[in-house]
């Protein structure tokens, strides 16, 4: 965070603001919003179920925003992708526990793929590592699903949307009451996200 403000006050050949957004997305500080993000949904989740959403969407924002710009100013770096990848780790994760809390019939199906989304992004990360490539997200020889939602932007960004949609629909849905309108919307987000969230989880 000193390196982030030192550097917005060496800059003066542009503007306060722009460099201010030039720098936001040069450094690693959405990975730490996006911590922030999540934790602070799971504190609240009991007391706002508006909030709770909101934080998780903005969490998905950031996320989107971060990989863009890290594509679009090459400013990947190794430090960057571990963030990422604990961070949605993270994120999902605590979606995993409060969905089980309030579901308890499933618990063990859901925990079970929690460990399988773990795991097999560990071995998949891995694996990749193992074979040179400098990026996960680079499939030279792999199945054809895997190679579509890795190397597609726009398939990987609309897989995920609809696989946190899913998971923050099942716990508003399960906990909300059936007069409210964020149950209601929460039904209808759950069904849409149902076939892509299926893609993303195979």
């Amino acid at each position: 965070l000193l390196e982030f403000l030192y550097l917005c006050k060496k800059c003066t050949h542009l503007p306060r603001f722009i460099c201010f957004l030039f720098f936001f997305f040069s450094l690693p500080l959405k990975g730490y919003i996006r911590v922030l993000l999540a934790l602070s949904s799971f504190a609240i989740f009991q007391k706002n179920l508006v909030i709770f959403c909101v934080f998780n969407a903005a969490n998905q924002l950031l996320d989107a925003a971060d990989g863009w710009a890290a594509r679009r100013y090459n400013q990947t770096s190794n430090f960057g992708k571990i963030l990422d990848q604990i961070t949605d780790r993270l994120s999902t994760v605590l979606l995993y526990l409060l969905n089980s809390n309030v579901n308890s019939e499933y618990m063990i199906a859901i925990g079970l793929l929690m460990i399988a989304d773990i795991g097999g992004h560990y071995i998949h990360a891995t694996s990749c590592l193992i074979a040179g490539n400098k990026s996960h997200k680079k499939i030279d020889d792999g199945d054809i699903l895997l190679k579509l939602y890795y190397e597609n932007p726009a398939v990987m960004f609309v897989s995920i949307v609809c696989y946190e949609t899913f998971w923050i629909s099942a716990y508003v849905f399960k906990v909300s009451a059936e007069h409210l309108f964020i149950h209601k919307l929460s039904y209808y987000t759950l069904m849409c996200s149902i076939p892509l969230a299926m893609f993303k989880a195979v």
